[in-house]
């Protein structure tokens, strides 16, 4: 007997991860997008009709755009995608909560709440239990920063080879993290911006929560520099991680191979000298964090290696979806 869907409701749904979660819903076996929400002023308007659809990944589903914007008060759907603004997320995600709703956010907002889950389902599934701690009838559940992400899912399979002491984290994040229309042109073509507000905050703390136990952070330091770079999609980042003792570059592949064999298809390896790269390596769709340049650092506890992951996608709409699977499989 085919399963039913579950009606998913998406605010913010006219942004640029508003239509990839569209997107990328339009195949899912578990999910169906129902409700649409806007701003106000386009509420009771067609979403065909307003949405400037930017999505390289497909076409504006023909049922998707027939749906009229409705007011976040007057949702239906038992799960709500997030992919507003912090300041906006404050205000409604409380609000549908208290309704009943599931809400699986994008935004920073609620993030570092001690009873809030920051998930990335293969590294830290077991922090679902935190709703408990969620007073509401409905539940507020995060996925990280668009770069936290690749950060975290770089070092899961480190922690595993000896203890962490510290990592360096130098990102070069693509001008699609910033939003549509995003930077100007005249400051981010041929050029690079070594600041993002409220970034490097996020990448530090988030990676701390993630990788830590459920109401617990992890101990070991993070230090974080970030860049705008001019570059569409994709976020890039080098690390530099310590540990306690010895280690080496053959045992961290080899973790990573074990990743992927509980998770396939999580972990691209890459051997070529300049891999990975956005424009060569990703996909529309890319959940995979590309893995390159692992080698051993100037001490014999150092690693060094490169994480690429799509910021649109591992790094925003597709990591909401993956969070709605976690959340619905521990649930069934």
């Amino acid at each position: 007997m085919t399963q039913k869907k579950i009606d998913v409701a998406i605010l913010g749904a006219t942004g640029v991860v508003g239509q990839k979660a569209i997107a990328l819903l339009k195949s899912s076996p578990l999910f169906e997008v129902k409700e649409l929400v806007a701003s106000d002023r386009r509420t009771g308007q067609v979403y065909g009709e307003v949405v400037d659809w930017r999505e390289g990944h497909c076409e504006l589903p023909s049922e998707v755009a027939k749906i009229t914007l409705k007011s976040f008060e007057n949702l239906t759907s038992p799960f709500v995608v997030s992919c507003l603004p912090s300041d906006m997320a404050e205000i409604m995600e409380p609000k549908l909560a208290e309704q009943g709703k599931f809400i699986f956010s994008n935004a920073s907002t609620f993030r570092m709440q001690s009873n809030v889950p920051l998930l990335v389902p293969e590294i830290n599934a077991s922090h679902l239990s935190l709703l408990k701690n969620q007073n509401t009838a409905g539940k507020i559940i995060t996925n990280p920063n668009c770069s936290a992400v690749g950060v975290t899912l770089a070092l899961a399979p480190l922690k595993e080879i000896g203890e962490i002491m510290h990592v360096s984290v130098v990102t070069m994040q693509s001008s699609s993290g910033a939003g549509y229309p995003g930077v100007p042109s005249l400051d981010l073509m041929n050029n690079t911006i070594p600041h993002i507000d409220s970034e490097f905050e996020k990448v530090t703390e988030e990676t701390k929560k993630i990788l830590g136990e459920a109401g617990k952070a992890a101990t070991f330091a993070v230090s974080t520099h970030v860049h705008r770079v001019p570059v569409m999609f994709g976020h890039t980042a080098t690390l530099h991680v310590t540990f306690k003792n010895r280690v080496t570059a053959s045992e961290a592949l080899m973790a990573y191979q074990k990743w992927n064999q509980k998770f396939p298809n999580l972990f691209v390896l890459h051997e070529t000298k300049g891999r990975p790269q956005p424009m060569r390596d990703l996909k529309s769709d890319d959940m995979r964090a590309h893995i390159g340049h692992l080698r051993q650092g100037d001490l014999p506890n150092m690693l060094g290696l490169v994480v690429l992951t799509h910021n649109l996608v591992r790094g925003a709409a597709g990591a909401v979806i993956a969070n709605m699977t976690a959340f619905q499989q521990q649930n069934l």
